[in-house]
Order: C-alpha cells, then sequence, then structure tokens
C-alpha cells in the first residue's frame, strides 16, 4: 500500500471538441461576402494529433518527489464543455444578430488536464486550445477570449472552483483567424476520498458575458514583435 500511496497521479487524456453544425453557418456567411479563407480553418484538421500533444506536454504538472498521498491511485475527475459554451460570437453594433454582422467567432478545438496530490489537496491543471475566426463585419486585431473553468461538487452541483481567463486571440493581417491556448494555475480542490475524481467535474466554455461591449486592441505592424518584448 505505501508503494502505491507513492505514485504520483496520472493524466487521462480527453477527446477532442467536437465540431458544431453552427460553425458551417458562419463559414457560408464568409462565402456570401467574399471573405476567403486560409489552410487550417475550423473546418480543416491539420496536424491535430501534434497539436494536442503540445496541449498535452503544456498541461502536465512537473514531477514532484515522491511523498505519501491519503489515497492511490488518484485520477482525474471527468471534463467536458459545458452545453451552449463551445462557441462565442460576438457582433457589431445595433440589434443585427445575422451572420452578415458577425465580427468574430470563439471555438474551442482541444482540452486537457492534469492532475496530483499535494498536502491532502487535489490540484488539477486544464489546457484548452481554440481559434477565433472573422466574421463578414470582422477586422485583424487581438481579442479577449473569455475561457471560464469550473470545478463542480458532484454532491450538490456547486461551483467548487470557478476562474475566468481571458486569453488574447490575434489575427494578423491579411488572415481571417488565429489560434490561442492557455493552461490554468493549478486548482485546488479538498480530497474527499479514496475516489475523489468521483466527486468532481470539470467544466469548460466561453463566458460570453466576460466581454460584453469590450473593445478590441487593434493589429498593427509589428504588433507580435512589441509583446514579445514586452513579455521579456
Amino acid at each position: 500500500m505505501q508503494e502505491h500511496g507513492q505514485e504520483k497521479a496520472k493524466i487521462e487524456r480527453t477527446r477532442r471538441a467536437p465540431s458544431r453544425g453552427r460553425t458551417i453557418l458562419l463559414l457560408g456567411a464568409l462565402a456570401l461576402v467574399g471573405c476567403s479563407r486560409t489552410a487550417g480553418s475550423f473546418d480543416t484538421d491539420d496536424s491535430g494529433q501534434t497539436k494536442m500533444n503540445n496541449l498535452w506536454a503544456l498541461v502536465q504538472f512537473k514531477p514532484i518527489p515522491a511523498q505519501p498521498q491519503p489515497f492511490a491511485p488518484i485520477k482525474c475527475p471527468e471534463i467536458s464543455i459545458q452545453d451552449g459554451t463551445a462557441e462565442d460570437r460576438v457582433y457589431g453594433p445595433g440589434d443585427d444578430r445575422t451572420n452578415a454582422n458577425v465580427r468574430y467567432q470563439f471555438s474551442i478545438i482541444n482540452f486537457a488536464r492534469d492532475c496530483q496530490v499535494v498536502d491532502k489537496q487535489y490540484q488539477m491543471k486544464v489546457g484548452v486550445e481554440g481559434r477565433v475566426l472573422l466574421g463578414p463585419a470582422g477586422t485583424p486585431g487581438t481579442y479577449p477570449a473569455p475561457v471560464r473553468v469550473v470545478v463542480v461538487s458532484r454532491s450538490d452541483g456547486s461551483a467548487t472552483v470557478s476562474k475566468l481567463y481571458q486569453v488574447p486571440a490575434s489575427v494578423a493581417e491579411g488572415q481571417t483567424e488565429g489560434p490561442f491556448t492557455i493552461v490554468t494555475d493549478p486548482l485546488s480542490v479538498p480530497v474527499t476520498g479514496q475516489y475523489s475524481d468521483q466527486d468532481y467535474v470539470i467544466k469548460i466554455g466561453f463566458d460570453s458575458q466576460a466581454n460584453a461591449g469590450a473593445p478590441r486592441v487593434p493589429h498593427h505592424r509589428h504588433h507580435a514583435a512589441a509583446a514579445a518584448a514586452g513579455a521579456n
């Protein structure tokens, strides 16, 4: 039992987010207004496994020294996209909610998680990969993707942890889409017993109310270089 107790919790790979029919509607709108699309669009799965492997590498916890654990093995909770939040559309001014007035749309492509137990705390890291796609009323720039991650207690359905991450998603001049990736900080919840993975569920999705009325950041030449310099 001690040997099992010293094992670090392992990750369970997650599935790819299913494509949705409403993405096709947006693509149809783009075609009607004469917008061209480049390779790598939502409906094209280029090097999908490579991208998933990259996300998996980012989300993994670094190995920690062996230590006594309350129970073993520890598995990760189920993770899924909250119903109705796999995509988020932002429209232009006014009450027009037709495809022709779409400025941009966020979509979730992949997601993953990793788990470990430290000091009787069940820690989870969540990774989300997605894309922003310009609509007929959109222009290149950087837009904040409002990704919310919630750890829900199965016992009463309450949100034990709920965090919003504003993830920059940039579309360069001459392009119609751009990727984004977020890996959360460790999200900690109490260890509830031998099967803590069954006591929680992880929900991810876009919080469509988070950026209501938020302006975009215009795209400028050398924008990427300036951002990189600022990060250093």
